[in-house]
């Protein structure tokens, strides 16, 4: 009888499906330097955004001082924000992004 138990609780463990790992929002942060241009540039090549989208981030971002780009795990939040943070000190502009 124990040993059915135990096949039971095995066969339990081995049908659990491997857990998706937590989204992070990364969050562009307003300045007033860096141009609406550049910012959908970056939107679209780092984040891959659609040029609707970018825009409609970057008009977020002026209105309401912050928008979320996207939902990725740590790694490939931290990843895309060095990037895009990368690009925008080549060019001489502030631009932040924070990782929520």
């Amino acid at each position: 009888m124990a040993q059915e138990q135990l096949d039971k609780q095995r066969a339990s463990v081995s049908r659990t499906a491997p857990k998706e790992p937590r989204k992070h929002n990364v969050i562009i942060l307003n300045d007033d330097f860096t141009t609406f241009e550049f910012v959908i540039m970056v939107v679209m090549t780092v984040f891959g955004k659609t040029m609707v989208q970018a825009e409609e981030i970057a008009e977020t971002t002026h209105i309401h001082k912050k928008a979320i780009v996207g939902s990725y795990s740590l790694d490939i939040a931290k990843s895309k924000v060095a990037k895009a943070t990368a690009m925008a000190r080549a060019e001489g502009f502030p631009l932040r992004f924070e990782i929520d």
